[in-house]
């Protein structure tokens, strides 16, 4: 899995050779007459920090080969580095699945690289996909819970369900998203992949089959089969993988201690991943990797050494 942003000209200035993420995604063009200024910045300021990239077109819903034409012009240096993406949202989306598969039809045949849709869960539930998903093209879906500011990554799992694709390569979960060394909102992303599938999909002659997310190790494992360290407070650890869905409010904080200072509070619903779990202090507690540290949560009180819990679910 690796966490990412996607940009545009809001993001403008931003030193992406040095932002916390994995890979960034710049917008390239829009319609048959704009291209983004700031995209050869943050496109090469982010293939110098060693990141992955990706460049998208926001259709506009003119002639679809027109589009295309005009996207593939404007990213030709990239071509085989990036991930190509087709942004397919309001107006456009109106359009349906034929505009769509022509624009990625043609972009595939003329660059050998299969491109990524973009679509909102409203849109992916709507409308008749059934022939983009069955000609192997992979989606990145967009759905938020909510406007409030997320600090730091904190994938979670999607609320709804996809109608025609059996899994998303990628998930867009917040527009509020906050990093440090830039001063406003961004779109945080999620890569159900490694660096390896990252680059099968922007290859040319390469494919678009989803990537499936990994499957966490069970988090009923016996502690005698997982390994362990005991942290500078003494307190025991065992390292698992794993993913916790709330059913009620619980805050994150910057320490395994009710006392420690809070990072924010999850709501119901809401999922993070965990590395790996203490019981102390009577209750058991989670350790959430972020791009400045660690997080840690309550998951419920502690009981005979188990990981079960009536405050959310265990994956």
């Amino acid at each position: 899995m690796m966490n990412g942003i996607d940009v545009a000209s809001y993001q403008a200035g931003m030193m992406t050779a040095k932002i916390s993420a994995d890979f960034v995604i710049s917008k390239a063009t829009e319609g048959t007459n704009y291209v983004n200024p700031a995209c050869a910045g943050q496109i090469n300021g982010a293939l110098a920090g060693g990141k992955r990239i990706g460049l998208y077109h926001f259709a506009s819903g003119g002639d679809s080969k027109q589009e295309a034409d005009y996207f593939i012009s404007a990213v030709q240096g990239w071509i085989g580095k990036a991930i190509l993406v087709l942004d397919y949202e309001a107006p456009a989306v109106k359009n349906g699945a034929t505009w769509a598969k022509t624009w990625l039809d043609y972009v595939s045949a003329k660059t050998g690289v299969r491109p990524l849709i973009y679509l909102g869960l409203s849109d992916e539930n709507a409308y008749d996909w059934s022939t983009v998903a069955g000609a192997n093209y992979g989606l990145w879906i967009a759905q938020y819970n909510n406007y409030n500011p997320v600090y730091g990554y904190a994938p979670r799992d999607l609320y709804g369900a996809l109608k025609y694709w059996k899994s998303a390569a990628m998930f867009q979960y917040t527009s509020s998203g906050r990093l440090g060394g830039w001063d406003g909102p961004l779109d945080f992303d999620v890569f159900y992949g490694d660096e390896s599938a990252w680059d099968k999909y922007a290859k040319k002659n390469g494919g678009s089959t989803p990537v499936q997310p990994s499957t966490p190790s069970k988090p009923d494992t016996p502690v005698s089969k997982l390994t362990g360290f005991t942290d500078s407070l003494g307190d025991r650890w065992y390292n698992e993988s794993g993913s916790f869905k709330l059913n009620q409010p619980i805050n994150l904080r910057w320490g395994a201690k009710i006392s420690s200072k809070l990072i924010g509070t999850l709501q119901s619903g809401a999922s993070i991943k965990y590395d790996a779990f203490s019981h102390h202090d009577g209750y058991v507690w989670l350790r959430q990797p972020r791009s400045d540290g660690y997080g840690y949560l309550a998951s419920g009180e502690s009981s005979g050494g188990k990981r079960t819990s009536s405050w959310g679910t265990f994956s």
